[in-house]
């Protein structure tokens, strides 16, 4: 019998939040086989196996703090499209005393969701101390650029991160090649593997100056199939939304329809041009998130019911199911993982070729996917969904329900990096 390690998984958000939840479910796949510890930024529940790196009065006064150092620092200015939000990665953000205090001695170190809680300098002094491998998820292109946590067109991760778009000012870019050398320089003398949740960063990982020469792999991002997962309930669910049970629904999540990357115009654009193709007067569109969808598509014939933020994932598994369709139209993402909780749920997703769409949506299997920024063929797309027969649409969602549970259950996943460790 093998012996069981120690293993401390650092991710950023609470186990109830969203991305939280994913990083738990790897937690608890590893329970089984060995001692997994989690350590967050910052934490609601009181368990055991999760730790809290600040307390709820320090992340009051560091809240606080962080606010008025903002007013007193000279603001480097950034394209928020980037999401670059730590201009100089050569600090730490964790204390290694401080960790030492909070969790047991580690033999293998994961680092999932950074934002802003740890970096590649935080993950090497850790490494130094506990003398432990490092595992380090790469659930966006944080850790291959000089910053920017989406690169968009940009391929400076894949030399020197010089000329960054990301930093406004020209006297301020060189902070992105500053951190990708300081990484670069810390990475090449660690033991470190990465893992990639999609193909598509993979490529981006595997052609980039970080991680070009050390050990990549590619490990599907695990759903809890216990939740996520084919209830055959559509018409109770649908009455219980009072959703018409004879209309073709689809689900569009629009959590801030002006954020660019997820492409919010395109579906918008996409719907247009379905209505001037076909009649939509029985078509349902279920808006999820904290955008108006209602407010910019003012004059379609399809109804829109808007049920806000959902936040409980039981509630999310519900809404898949009682839907017909997933329309995503990101057009810079890893995910998102709604694609994989839909997938799972069993039901078809029409998207844009990109991020993980790449591996899991299989034309014609489990829904289509479109070139990125066409949203004439996304609209061809929906209306071809649109156009199967209920027995078309069934053998579709059974492939769904399947190729989840071949690929990306939470214990498939579990393995995988079982076999990393």
């Amino acid at each position: 019998m093998k012996k069981r390690k120690n293993i401390l998984i650092i991710s950023t958000p609470d186990i109830s939040h969203a991305a939280g939840v994913l990083a738990y479910d790897l937690h608890q796949g590893l329970l089984k086989y060995h001692n997994s510890q989690m350590m967050v930024y910052g934490s609601k529940h009181k368990r055991k196996d999760v730790v809290s790196y600040f307390s709820s009065q320090r992340l009051f006064f560091k809240k606080v703090i962080d606010k008025l150092s903002r007013k007193l620092k000279i603001n480097i200015k950034t394209d928020s499209n980037y999401y670059f939000f730590d201009i100089n990665q050569r600090k730490n953000l964790l204390n290694v005393n401080k960790v030492n205090k909070l969790v047991e001695k580690p033999d293998v170190i994961i680092g999932y969701f950074a934002n802003a809680f740890f970096n590649i300098k935080d993950l090497y002094d850790l490494q130094l101390f506990y003398k432990a491998p490092v595992i380090l998820f790469m659930a966006d292109m944080i850790h291959i650029t000089g910053g920017c946590h989406f690169a968009w067109d940009c391929e400076g991760y894949k030399n020197s991160c010089s000329n960054c778009p990301a930093i406004i000012e020209d006297k301020h870019k060189k902070h992105a090649n500053k951190n990708l050398t300081f990484n670069n320089h810390l990475i090449k003398k660690m033991d470190i593997q990465l893992v990639a949740v999609c193909s598509q960063d993979y490529n981006y990982a595997k052609e980039s100056t970080l991680f070009k020469d050390k050990n990549i792999k590619m490990i599907l991002g695990g759903i809890d199939l216990s939740i996520f997962y084919q209830k055959n309930q559509e018409k109770d669910l649908r009455n219980k939304y009072n959703i018409d049970i004879n209309n073709f629904v689809i689900l569009f999540g629009a959590t801030n329809t002006q954020e660019k990357r997820k492409g919010v115009k395109y579906f918008i654009e996409a719907i247009q041009k379905l209505e001037n193709e076909i009649d939509l007067s029985n078509f349902s569109i279920v808006s999820i998130g904290r955008g108006k969808l209602e407010t910019l598509l003012p004059n379609t014939k399809a109804k829109i019911h808007n049920l806000g933020y959902i936040s409980d994932f039981n509630q999310l598994s519900d809404i898949y199911n009682m839907v017909n369709l997933f329309v995503v139209s990101s057009i810079q993402d890893s995910g998102p993982m709604m694609i994989n909780q839909s997938i799972a749920s069993g039901t078809p997703v029409v998207c844009f070729d990109l991020g993980v769409a790449k591996d899991i949506v299989l034309d014609g299997i489990t829904g289509y996917k479109a070139p990125v920024y066409n949203s004439s063929i996304l609209s061809q797309k929906i209306k071809k969904v649109f156009l199967k027969s209920s027995e078309e649409r069934k053998v579709m969602a059974n492939n769904c329900s399947q190729l989840a549970i071949d690929n990306f259950s939470k214990e498939v996943a579990a393995k995988k990096i079982l076999e990393l460790i």
